[in-house]
């Protein structure tokens, strides 16, 4: 069962045809009291959690809700919803446990797409007997620019090959020098899309007036200093994987 939190009528009858036409079996609920007194008794598949119940509009409500959620159901898979979404409030999300962050008006297809991939994550995940082995992951997958045995490492590199295979988008955190970016590697290097490009953009480097340009790209004589035609790192990234580096980094399959 897929549980949806939202108080807005018309958006938890669009969920649920949504997910019933997907053969998905959906049970919606109006409040945040509603959806603890579920997940206290039961673990649905997924929950689709609106961030805002009142007229606030700050997302604290559904933070505070997903805090809640998972002290009840660590395992659950959560997918946040929004129309006042930002990326401050995505990361704030990812950081306290959901899989993925939508806005409102959402796109069906990339919605049933990042529900299926956290269903799928989250068996994968129950399926799995015994620990990480290192020794054994090695033969399977590529991280030879990766050293250690450490616990917390394991665990990282066994969600690396969770969810390299997927589509899914992926925020990874860290202090600076911690190896962010060989994560990043790793989940291209074990991806469907290795023999791909891998396009990084340090946003930290990147001016403003040069942003649209850098991403986009442009045509001669867009601008003064538009002397020949540039591909942009979007189009560039096609079918490969598009990473954005600050204090966190961001990798987004890109179709």
């Amino acid at each position: 069962m897929i549980l949806i939190v939202d108080d807005d009528s018309a958006v938890r009858s669009s969920l649920t045809f949504l997910l019933n036409r997907a053969g998905y079996d959906a049970q919606a609920v109006t409040t945040p009291e509603d959806a603890l007194s579920i997940v206290r008794k039961i673990a649905p598949e997924l929950i689709l959690m609106d961030m805002n119940f009142t007229l606030t509009t700050s997302g604290e409500e559904g933070i505070k809700l997903l805090k809640q959620v998972k002290i009840f159901q660590p395992d659950v898979p959560v997918i946040l919803i929004t129309a006042w979404g930002s990326i401050s409030l995505a990361v704030q999300g990812m950081q306290k446990g959901a899989f993925d962050f939508v806005t409102k008006p959402w796109n069906n297809q990339l919605l049933l797409n990042s529900i299926k991939t956290a269903i799928e994550l989250t068996k994968q995940k129950k399926e799995q007997s015994g620990p990480f082995n290192r020794i054994e992951a090695d033969k399977k997958f590529r991280f030879d620019k990766i050293i250690g045995k450490s616990e917390a490492l394991l665990n990282i590199l066994d969600t690396i090959s969770r969810i390299a295979p997927t589509n899914a988008s992926v925020l990874i955190t860290g202090e600076s020098g911690t190896g962010k970016e060989l994560i990043a590697e790793a989940i291209h290097e074990n991806s469907t899309r290795a023999k791909e490009a891998f396009i990084k953009v340090n946003l930290g480097g990147l001016s403003q007036s040069l942003f649209e340009s850098e991403m986009f790209g442009h045509k001669k004589g867009a601008f003064t200093d538009a002397h020949m035609d540039r591909t942009g790192r979007f189009e560039m990234a096609t079918k490969g994987l598009f990473s954005l580096m600050k204090s966190e980094i961001s990798t987004y399959p890109v179709r």
